[in-house]
């Protein structure tokens, strides 16, 4: 599995993957500073997933177009421990995630 951390997620989220997924930064491909729209078509052709924080991606994007599913991870802060915890169902629904579906998870309560 093949994941895309969106610029807002930080970096340091990349170490926090099991072994068996290959995880790369928008900022590491140099497409920093891409619209969401210009990102999708950048990102599908390489990576199975993208993970960011913008919850808006669904709503301005047709995400069936696309080769790819988006998660959305909606911690209360872009810190590290904030989205850690978010980590258990994230690594958990990857193998469900199919191509055009956009999941958003919350922290659990």
């Amino acid at each position: 599995m093949r994941i895309l951390l969106d610029e807002d997620i930080p970096i340091q989220l990349r170490l926090h993957f099991q072994e068996t997924v290959n995880v790369e930064t928008v900022e590491y491909r140099g497409w920093k500073g891409l619209k969401n729209g210009a990102l999708l078509r950048a990102a599908h052709e390489h990576f199975d997933v993208l993970v960011t924080m913008d919850n808006s991606i669904p709503d301005q994007q047709s995400l069936q177009r696309f080769k790819l599913s988006v998660v959305i991870l909606r911690a209360p802060s872009k810190r590290l421990g904030d989205l850690l915890k978010l980590m258990p169902e994230l690594e958990s629904i990857l193998p469900e995630l199919q191509f055009g579906q956009a999941v958003r998870i919350y922290p659990p309560e």
